[in-house]
C-alpha cells in the first residue's frame, strides 16, 4: 500500500484537523490544567461527531503506546525540567500533540499485520476496513491489505470472519494453495496445521467461493469448474488425500467456542480429547484403542478437561491417571479400578 493510499485511508477515519484537535485534547487531559470544565468540553466535542470519537480513541491509543510522552521529552536545562513537572508550556504542548498525530498514523498503519492467540486465548479484533475477526485458541493470521484486495492468510488455528459489507475490494482468506473469497459475509475457517492441506470452511451468512490460490481474486459463477460455492449453513472440508466433502453441521455447535463451550455430537473420544487439547496447559490423552473409539455427546466447558475426563470415566468405566499437566483416560483391564 502506498503512502498516499494510507493517508487517504486515515483521512476516511477523520481529517487531519480532527486528528490534530483530538491529539491536543489528549495532551491537555494529561497536563496540569485538567479539571471538570476541561473534561466536559472534551466529552462534548467527542459526542458532536462520530469522527471525533474515532480520532480521540486513536489519539488515546497513541498516547498510551508512547509511554506518556511529556514524561520523556528532552529538556535543555534544569529549569526546563522543573517547568515540565509543573505547567507544560503551550509550545511544548503543541510539539507533543504533533508527535501524537504522527503516532496515530503509525499505529493505524501497523494495525494490519500478524495476529496470534496462545493456548486458551481467544481474541476479537477489528481490521482497518471494519471487518471483525474472532480468533480461537492457538491461531495465527497474517493481514495483507492493499488497494486491490483485502487479503488474510490463516496459517494455523480457527477464525470467524464477519466481513465488512459494501466494499469495492474482495475479501480473501488464504489457506495454503487454496483461498476463500467473499465480499460481505460471515464465515469460519479452520486449519489444523500450518503445513497441512486439511481445512474446513463453514458459511454462516452470505456466500463464499473456495478456489485455487492462483485464480483471480473475484467471485466465480456457479458454472466455474474447479470452484466450490457455498450457501449459508454449508461446510466444505478438504483433506490431504480425499475429495472435498460438503455437509451442513449445526452452526450453534461450530461456533460454540465463542461461548466458552465445546459441543460434541457422536464424536469419538480421541477426537474430543484432541479438541480439548487446543485449550490450556492441561492435556488429555486416551490410552487404548477401545477407549479412543467411544462416542461422546454433550456440552462441555472449554477450560475444564478434568470434569470432562471424570464424566467419561463414569460413563464408560474408564480409569483416570493424573500426571503433571496430563490427564490419561485408559480402559486397560490391568489399570482399571475394581
Amino acid at each position: 500500500m502506498t503512502v498516499e493510499s494510507r493517508i487517504a485511508r486515515l483521512n476516511r477515519i477523520a481529517p487531519r484537523r480532527i486528528r490534530a484537535r483530538a491529539a491536543r485534547w489528549v495532551t491537555e487531559l494529561h497536563g496540569p490544567d485538567r479539571d471538570a470544565r476541561l473534561e466536559a468540553r472534551v466529552k462534548g466535542w467527542i459526542a458532536a461527531d462520530p469522527r471525533n470519537a474515532a480520532a480521540f480513541e486513536l489519539a488515546t491509543e497513541a498516547w498510551q503506546k508512547s509511554g506518556n510522552l511529556p514524561a520523556h521529552l528532552p529538556n535543555s536545562s534544569p529549569g526546563a525540567r522543573i517547568q515540565a513537572r509543573g505547567r507544560m508550556p503551550r509550545p511544548v504542548l503543541a510539539a507533543v500533540a504533533c508527535v501524537v498525530i504522527a503516532l496515530m498514523a503509525a499505529i493505524h498503519f501497523a494495525r494490519d499485520g500478524t495476529l496470534t492467540t496462545g493456548p486458551g486465548e481467544q481474541k476479537t479484533v477489528e481490521l482497518t476496513d471494519g471487518t471483525r475477526v474472532s480468533l480461537n485458541a492457538n491461531s495465527r493470521i497474517l493481514v495483507q491489505y492493499d488497494d486491490r484486495v483485502r487479503k488474510v492468510a490463516l496459517t494455523t488455528g480457527e477464525a470467524l470472519f464477519n466481513v465488512a459489507k459494501h466494499q469495492a475490494r474482495p475479501f480473501v482468506v488464504v489457506l495454503g494453495d487454496r483461498k476463500v473469497i467473499a465480499v460481505g459475509t460471515s464465515f469460519m475457517v479452520r486449519r489444523e496445521e500450518a503445513a497441512g492441506a486439511a481445512f474446513a470452511v463453514t458459511l454462516v451468512e452470505g456466500r463464499v467461493a473456495v478456489e485455487p490460490l492462483s485464480w483471480p481474486d473475484g467471485l466465480p459463477t456457479d458454472r466455474t469448474a474447479g470452484a466450490k460455492l457455498l450457501n449459508a449453513g454449508q461446510r466444505l472440508r478438504f483433506a490431504a488425500h480425499a475429495p472435498p466433502v460438503v455437509d451442513s453441521p449445526s452452526i450453534d455447535r461450530i461456533t460454540a467456542w465463542q461461548r466458552g463451550q465445546l459441543i460434541f455430537d457422536d464424536t469419538s473420544l480421541s477426537e474430543a480429547a484432541a479438541e480439548f487439547n487446543r485449550y490450556g496447559a492441561i492435556k488429555l490423552a486416551i490410552d487404548g484403542a477401545t477407549a479412543g473409539r467411544r462416542r461422546v455427546g454433550g456440552v462441555f466447558r472449554i477450560g475444564d478437561p478434568a470434569s470432562f475426563a471424570h464424566a467419561m470415566a463414569d460413563q464408560y468405566r474408564l480409569k483416570i491417571v493424573n500426571r503433571r499437566n496430563l490427564i490419561i483416560l485408559t480402559d486397560d483391564a490391568a489399570e482399571r479400578a475394581p
